[in-house]
């Protein structure tokens, strides 16, 4: 589907609330960018750069990254090209001085009735389920132990390789992580409803159930 009208979309969600898989699909469908500061972070990684070394430590911690490192990164991609008819942030902002230059930002290129926030709710123990259960390999593909678990134990499906757990998917990892989110997400979403629209999606249905209300509400807005 092809936007007539230009369209700005904040997923917002704890780790392992399945806002990843929900923003790719949904950019897949509307035909527009979807931006990971994780996905642009790995990618500095796996090219093993001075900057991606530095990364992966704080990673593996289950630490933030340093703002203004994120924000370059940021900027960066949303300047190209592909982005003129709108683009799907995915983990972020994830600190309120993130949400003031995105503000910032939006308003230099949009108008506020652009821009929804969506919001996946999800309980922390579910999260846990999933996130301790998932299994990823270095060819890109993503299995579950319990909901998608791979034809040979720990070995990947499409490539033989062996599969693993990312530090930041360990159950102390998580705790950690999700005890940080919830201290700023609060102040996160009081910032951000004063200017936009937010809606909250039941994250705990099945994905396609998730797809279909999140879809719903979008072309409620765009049409």
């Amino acid at each position: 589907m092809k936007t007539k009208n230009k369209i700005y979309i904040i997923f917002l969600g704890a780790p392992g609330s399945g806002k990843g898989t929900q923003a790719d699909m949904l950019g897949e469908y509307l035909n527009i960018p979807v931006i990971s500061p994780g996905e642009l972070l790995r990618h500095e990684i796996e090219t093993k750069s001075l900057l991606g070394r530095s990364i992966k430590k704080k990673l593996s911690k289950g630490q933030l990254v340093a703002n203004d490192i994120v924000e370059k990164i940021i900027d960066k991609r949303i300047s190209k090209k592909d982005t003129q008819n709108g683009f799907i942030l995915d983990g972020y902002p994830r600190r309120l001085k993130q949400a003031s230059l995105l503000k910032d930002r939006l308003k230099k290129i949009t108008s506020q009735n652009s821009v929804l926030v969506i919001d996946i709710i999800i309980r922390d123990k579910v999260i846990k389920e999933r996130v301790t259960g998932r299994r990823v390999c270095d060819c890109g593909a993503t299995y579950h132990l319990v909901n998608n678990p791979p034809k040979k134990k720990d070995v990947c499906d499409l490539c033989g390789l062996k599969l693993y757990q990312r530090d930041d998917d360990k159950h102390n990892v998580i705790a950690d992580r999700l005890k940080h989110f919830h201290a700023r997400v609060r102040k996160i979403n009081k910032y951000l409803e004063k200017y936009y629209k937010i809606v909250k999606i039941n994250g705990e249905l099945s994905i396609k159930d998730t797809k279909n209300e999140i879809i719903k509400i979008v072309k409620n807005e765009i049409e």
